[in-house]
């Protein structure tokens, strides 16, 4: 069952990760760019900040998750840390991306709130973690890319949340997207939190 479940969870974070070059090769408005006003998707710096989030965090979901395979850190160390490096400046550009087009979502002010608290929290653990490596702190490092990863995972559990209470729960998406952008990564915290307990 634990086997099962990591295969899962490596086959949605891998088909999320690749999710954002369909924006990059369909063009135009598509998916979430639907919802932005001409005004916005005119603006350029908020275009950049829109691709530099979504391409940096679909690399940060498509190899994150390597980093907790055991063989992968013991035998092959330099991969490890290659990936582990190409996870972390990910995260810099699109947790900070994340940060500066949050105050523009279409949900309103809630759904950005949660939207940028998330990358605030998704930058800190994930500096955090790095520098604990740096200092050798082995223990502490995996316990924040625990939760580091957990914040980058809110792109797979968005995407659970946001069907169920549109169509089991039959809310409004007006309604359901600013409950899913804090429902998306703060119950995936607490999950981290019981998993690093028990390392």
């Amino acid at each position: 069952m634990k086997t099962l479940l990591w295969i899962l969870v490596a086959v949605l974070c891998l088909i999320i990760g690749a999710y954002p070059l369909t924006y990059l090769v369909v063009g135009g408005k598509f998916g979430l760019l639907e919802t932005k006003s001409d005004a916005l998707l005119i603006n350029g710096w908020w275009r950049l900040g829109f691709y530099v989030h979504i391409v940096g965090a679909g690399v940060a979901l498509f190899v994150g998750w390597t980093q907790f395979i055991k063989s992968l850190r013991t035998r092959y160390s330099r991969i490890h840390r290659n990936l582990g490096k190409l996870y972390v400046l990910m995260v810099c550009m699109s947790g900070v991306a994340a940060v500066c087009i949050a105050p523009f979502s279409s949900a309103g002010p809630v759904a950005g709130l949660g939207f940028g608290s998330l990358g605030v929290i998704w930058l800190y653990f994930t500096v955090q973690a790095y520098l604990s490596v740096r200092q050798r702190d082995l223990r502490r490092h995996e316990c924040l890319m625990i939760y580091s990863y957990s914040a980058c995972m809110s792109a797979v559990t968005l995407r659970l949340w946001l069907p169920l209470l549109v169509v089991v729960c039959r809310l409004d998406f007006n309604l359901a997207y600013p409950i899913v952008a804090w429902l998306s990564w703060v119950p995936n915290l607490l999950v981290a939190r019981l998993v690093s307990s028990r390392i």
